[in-house]
């Protein structure tokens, strides 16, 4: 058997740009400048330019950008934000974390995005922000969330974790709303050695806000003006993401070309559904997601890629309502029919930028023989 095909290489990405890499991590070793400093603010000032706003602030993580964002814009306890059920647990438990409750919306039928009509209906005189997730590498439809966001007077803070460079009618995810956070784990399109996140903002109070809460809420050496904390982008971490924020653009444009890949290989495969994008859309893939129906196609499709070594991944088992560590605040099943339905039937298949044409035969094969074709 041939080797597996993986979802995330970053064996294959340090083979290709390695000696940029040891370069950069070596030029902060030698400077002795490991917390914040020089490579820091480089970084954030190539972020804001990338993402067309007039800030960005390095923070520890992707969920730290969540729940500084939140605090940065005002909210705390008592706040209801309304969100989706569908992302990873962190852009519900940053909510918590800063002591808010979580107000579910449902998700598109046709996507995997916040549905903005029934954000709309989750809105009500409690609300204290909306925070939408740019998933899978496609903007949400941020036209109309902004626009409810102004007519119920509260800021629009976007997860923009998945989704760096991906656009929606000429704007980019990160510069729609108040706050735009951003995670570089290493299975993120733009990773990190490790955990770090950011956050954009074109609101110059807000981005005081958070570079005061990174750092204890302190300005200067033991004056601490609120209760902050530590979440410092450190200045290894900021090297390597500019080391490879070059490549980005070459390896988003790889991820298209293996969307359309599979698109022209699967397209004629009854019950299978394929991601697809508006004309105003520019996705970035961090993920190829389809949808199996019935439940059991998708069944037969993972059996398939177990059988050809192939990985896949299945984002998200259950809406984030449902998980235990919510206790009393868990919602019944049938809460957003989307969302469940969403769960029920997703996949993602790879589509790394080193993923090869056999690899993605390999792929597509699999999915093919567990369709019936």
């Amino acid at each position: 058997m041939a080797r597996r095909v993986p979802c995330v290489d970053l064996a294959g990405e340090y083979a290709e740009i390695g000696p940029a890499l040891e370069e950069a991590v070596l030029r902060v070793l030698r400077s002795g400048a490991y917390v914040l400093g020089p490579e820091t603010q480089a970084f954030e000032r190539e972020l804001a330019e990338r993402v067309g706003v007039r800030f960005a602030v390095g923070v520890a993580s992707g969920t730290d950008a969540l729940v500084l964002a939140l605090r940065a814009v005002g909210v705390g306890p008592g706040s209801e934000v309304v969100t989706s059920p569908f992302s990873y647990f962190a852009t519900v438990e940053a909510i918590h974390i800063v002591g808010a409750r979580a107000v579910y919306a449902d998700i598109e039928p046709d996507g995997f995005n916040l549905d903005p009509e029934s954000a709309e209906r989750a809105v009500t005189a409690r609300t204290s922000a909306l925070l939408p997730v740019h998933l899978f590498g496609r903007c949400a439809d941020m036209a109309p969330l902004c626009a409810l966001g102004d007519a119920a007077g509260v800021p629009v803070v976007e997860d923009a974790a998945q989704s760096i460079d991906a656009r929606r009618a000429g704007r980019a995810a990160g510069a729609w709303g108040a706050a735009g956070c951003f995670s570089f784990y290493p299975s993120k399109n733009l990773a990190a050695a490790g955990d770090a996140g950011a956050v954009t903002t074109e609101d110059p109070e807000v981005a005081e806000a958070l570079r005061l809460l990174r750092s204890h809420g302190s300005r200067q050496r033991d004056h601490h003006e609120q209760i902050g904390t530590n979440s410092r982008l450190d200045a290894l971490q900021a090297a390597v993401l500019r080391a490879k924020l070059p490549y980005l653009e070459s390896w988003t444009r790889a991820r298209s070309e293996l969307a359309r890949g599979y698109a022209e290989r699967l397209a004629d495969l009854p019950g299978l559904e394929l991601p697809a994008a508006g004309e105003d859309e520019g996705l970035v893939w961090n993920q190829y997601a389809v949808r199996c129906r019935p439940e059991p196609l998708r069944a037969a499709v993972v059996k398939e890629l177990d059988a050809a070594e192939v990985e896949w991944r299945h984002f998200y088992p259950q809406p984030i309502y449902r998980q235990p560590a919510l206790g009393s605040e868990r919602l019944p099943e049938g809460t957003c029919p989307e969302a469940e339905r969403a769960c029920r039937e997703v996949l993602c298949l790879p589509i790394h930028p080193r993923l090869s044409a056999a690899d993605l035969d390999r792929v597509a094969d699999a999915v093919r023989r567990g369709a019936g074709r």
